[in-house]
């Protein structure tokens, strides 16, 4: 999923990178992660409204979003927002450049009240062109049915684009971040494609399944039997 990392100095950077292709609808997500703390000082997940300001890369055009909390507490110290690549937001191929305002009311004891407003350095979200085919437009000198089948051939070429585009992205191999400790797929230019499984989850999973889950709670082989709930102490079975 096509990330962007808000940090406590304020940067905005892209830790995934996938490719979204230009006019898509949809189809993608982009997730936004940010500390549920400020600072370790301002809770942000709590009453706060988070606006997200972009400006599109041709025509310039600035528009603004308001983002949702889809995780409040995700990968636990963390906010975790979703919007979605609609129509609007990839209407022109380049770099989208974006920035995030948060917003907090703080109710005072003596009933005044603090306005917190934290703003954020420009990040970019990158949108893949298709083939110019899909700007054509026939001139008006041609009768209508050669405008139709211009029209066609202009689509079919276009169609072709979008296939080649989502090929390139499938999934071609496996990869093993040694340094992240994650496995992560990898699409067919060699990029890593979607948030990837840790190792120590994946070691969990395989051994619940192979040997079953231990009594004790703890996924490590070994059953510490004073930890095993409702097993009644060796000490008092000895007496």
């Amino acid at each position: 999923m096509y990330t962007l990392k808000i940090s406590d100095e304020n940067t905005v950077t892209t830790t995934v990178k996938e490719k979204i292709v230009e006019r898509s609808n949809y189809v993608d997500k982009i997730q936004i992660i940010v500390d549920r703390l400020y600072r370790e000082q301002i809770d942000m997940s709590n009453d706060t409204t988070v606006w997200m300001k972009y400006k599109l890369p041709i025509t310039n055009k600035i528009k603004m979003t308001q983002l949702v909390i889809n995780n409040s507490a995700y990968e636990n110290d963390y906010i975790q927002y979703l919007i979605p690549a609609d129509a609007y937001l990839t209407a022109e191929a380049g770099d989208i450049e974006v920035s995030f305002t948060f917003l907090k009311l703080i109710q005072n004891e003596d009933e005044s009240t603090t306005s917190y407003i934290r703003k954020t350095t420009s990040g970019v979200i990158h949108i893949s062109p298709l083939a110019e085919f899909d700007k054509y437009e026939p001139s008006e000198m041609f009768d209508e049915i050669d405008q139709r089948l211009l029209m066609l051939i202009a689509k079919q070429k276009d169609l072709e684009s979008l296939n080649k585009s989502i090929y390139n992205n499938m999934i071609k191999d496996v990869r093993l971040d040694t340094e992240k400790e994650k496995i992560t797929l990898v699409n067919k230019e060699g990029e890593d494609t979607g948030d990837g499984i840790q190792v120590s989850d994946l070691s969990t999973i395989v051994s619940k399944d192979l040997i079953g889950k231990d009594p004790d709670g703890n996924q490590d082989g070994v059953i510490d039997l004073d930890k095993v709930p409702d097993l009644q102490s060796l000490d008092l079975l000895l007496k």
